[in-house]
């Protein structure tokens, strides 16, 4: 008589509970890593709003020790660059404005309806100072001393 071993030809792969535990493990990950993701992608877009306006900041500077007020200080006059428009290539920034010593710059794409503004105060032989505002839809922007906002 032939003797079979069936525990052997039945042990091949894994078992549904094997493959359910695996599953919910990615799930939990996935639930952790996307809003990290979203998260670092949006303060790497923001940083490009912050970038933009570092030319434009000196420039205004440059115009209040020049003029001796920041009333003096717009886009287009008095060394500044002119304003731009959503015709510039950049995929986050929509306008750069500069007003009475005020840069504006918004955003565009993942960015609508973000926004950054520095407002210079000072002039006439003081020292310059830089106000910082960031504008965010649900107020679900922080703005950090060194003047970035996340």
């Amino acid at each position: 008589m032939t003797k079979f071993n069936l525990k052997s030809s039945f042990k091949q792969g894994f078992t549904l509970v094997e493959l359910m535990i695996v599953i919910a493990i990615i799930a939990v990950l996935a639930t952790i890593a996307v809003p990290s993701y979203q998260s670092y992608t949006r303060k790497a877009a923001l940083s490009e709003l912050l970038q933009a306006s570092t030319p434009y900041r000196g420039e205004v500077e440059l115009c209040i020790y020049s003029t001796g007020a920041v009333t003096n200080c717009s886009g287009g006059s008095n060394g500044i660059q002119a304003d731009k428009s959503a015709e510039n290539k950049s995929k986050y920034i929509k306008t750069i404005t500069t007003a009475g010593g005020k840069i504006s710059v918004s955003g565009r794409g993942s960015l609508e309806n973000y926004g950054y503004t520095l407002t210079a105060s000072g002039g006439n032989g003081s020292e310059i100072s830089w106000t910082v505002a960031c504008t965010a839809p649900n107020s679900d922007i922080t703005i950090f001393p060194s003047g970035f906002c996340s």
